[in-house]
């Protein structure tokens, strides 16, 4: 029923770097874009990619990994299981975690589809 193949497919992302310590991420699929401020990955990280006003030193796309974790849930608590998909989104490298895609997909009667979709980030102490 479900293929992760073709979800990996389906579920593309543009992730670019803007100026000002923002990433955008646009669901090609769903049509969202979301914007992520990454000024919690400090001073050392962001000098390696801004300058000190915020401006980018130069163009910079990141990209969503493959599906990563597939759950069964019940969300809306009415018997019925969506599932949850969560895809990694990474800056320049694969351990450069900026966060996660997250699907929630329900069954229209022939195949999933998306219900709802997040994008979430990692926190920082204060």
């Amino acid at each position: 029923m479900f293929d992760s193949d073709k979800f990996n497919e389906e579920y593309q992302y543009r992730i670019t770097y803007r100026d000002n310590y923002k990433v955008d991420v646009i669901s090609k699929n769903v049509g969202y874009k979301y914007t992520l401020d990454i000024e919690y990955k400090g001073k050392e990280y962001l000098s390696e990619i801004y300058d000190e006003n915020g401006k980018l030193k130069e163009p910079i796309e990141g990209f969503a990994r493959p599906l990563g974790g597939l759950y069964p849930v019940d969300l809306n608590r009415d018997g019925i299981l969506e599932l949850y998909a969560v895809q990694g989104i990474s800056g320049r490298y694969g351990a450069d975690g900026l966060g996660f895609a997250e699907n929630i997909l329900r069954w229209d009667g022939k195949k999933f589809i998306t219900d709802r979709q997040y994008v979430s980030i990692f926190g920082s102490e204060f």
